[in-house]
């Protein structure tokens, strides 16, 4: 059995993985910044590095997709040092589009002016890019996943996938059931992406 512990449980995309691993030989531990306990899901921060040391007890994979802004850049480097200390190697870290500046020229310009730039820390997009840093820099067996922009249809759609982290993007918007099927195909299949920044696009 795989023990699972995820990070950001409130999450739309963490609300569609953890029944499509519903019938697989998965435990999954819920945690979010908020308890949710009708919903099975303890309270737990993300940049807390004790609380997540004690939570990743046995836990065989981390699939964080926390979302927290202005808070990434923290909140990964707790991830990674808690991991190291508790001897979980397996991340699976959910960023955004963009962290590696390997958006098409005019959407990188649009979403600078929106979200900021990879190179200033102190927005929206260098925290992300930050974060996605710290953990490329580390030691653990990580994945990140970069979904392309995303809307809300359930539909499954066929994905591109791009391993380079500097390879302009292709592909257009995907459903978030889609990021949602590879995020849960990867947990079934540890050893797929290891060391690897991945873009998810529509094909």
């Amino acid at each position: 059995m795989t023990k699972l512990l995820i990070l950001g449980a409130n999450g739309q995309i963490a609300k569609l993985v953890v029944p499509m691993l519903a019938h697989t030989d998965t435990q999954i531990i819920r945690t979010s910044l908020h308890a949710r306990p009708d919903q099975g899901i303890q309270a737990l921060d993300a940049v807390d590095e004790a609380a997540l040391v004690a939570a990743l007890k046995d836990v065989d994979i981390v699939y964080a997709n926390i979302g927290a802004e202005g808070r990434q850049k923290a909140a990964a480097n707790s991830v990674v040092n808690a991991m190291h200390s508790a001897g979980v190697r397996r991340l699976i870290w959910i960023a955004t589009i963009g962290v590696h500046d390997e958006l098409p020229a005019p959407t990188r310009d649009l979403w600078a002016n929106l979200l900021g730039t990879t190179d200033n820390e102190n927005t929206y997009m260098g925290d992300q890019a930050a974060a996605v840093a710290r953990i490329m820099s580390s030691a653990l067996d990580y994945t990140i996943i970069r979904p392309n922009e995303l809307f809300d249809e359930n539909i499954m759609q066929a994905v591109s996938v791009q391993t380079g982290p500097d390879e302009q993007i292709i592909g257009g918007p995907i459903t978030r059931t889609s990021v949602a099927e590879f995020i849960t195909q990867i947990i079934q299949h540890p050893d797929t992406y290891v060391a690897e920044s991945v873009a998810v696009s529509s094909r």
